[in-house]
């Protein structure tokens, strides 16, 4: 039987998420020790039969009500099972009831997140032709679910 569950990272699952990242997903300058204990942010993760698969994460904009995701990542095993809407979902559900207005995704236009974050009810509410190098090549599409 399989065994799944979203738990919120503690400081043990630190070294499990460097490793994660150096070995399929090469985001620089992740520390997740601090997003684990920041007050500013929350790091969750998913376990399938106890072992770490997939995590992600939030910042809160206190300032204006909204929320950002910090990054949806899943093992590449794993990938187009139906985790990574779990996860979303998780963090639409935790996020409804705390009075934020939206939650705010960010995408590269070549990337199969745009389809991902479409398609779980998000909208897309901006770009920035810069945001990864200066070469235009790539564009940043930022997402909206909208609360109220």
């Amino acid at each position: 039987m399989i065994n799944m569950r979203i738990r919120k990272a503690t400081l043990e699952d630190t070294e499990i998420l460097d490793n994660l990242n150096k070995m399929y997903f090469h985001e620089e300058g992740r520390n997740y020790e601090k997003l684990i204990s920041s007050e500013s942010s929350e790091m969750f993760v998913l376990e399938l039969n106890n072992e770490i698969i997939g995590f992600f994460g939030l910042e809160y904009e206190n300032w204006n009500n909204t929320s950002r995701i910090i990054g949806v990542f899943m093992h590449p095993d794993y990938r187009r099972k139906g985790y990574g809407t779990k996860m979303v979902q998780f963090l639409i559900n935790h996020l409804k009831n705390n009075n934020y207005r939206s939650l705010i995704a960010e995408a590269p236009s070549l990337s199969p997140a745009l389809p991902f974050y479409l398609k779980n009810g998000f909208r897309i509410c901006g770009f920035n032709d810069r945001y990864y190098s200066n070469e235009g090549k790539e564009v940043a599409l930022f997402l909206s679910y909208d609360f109220k």
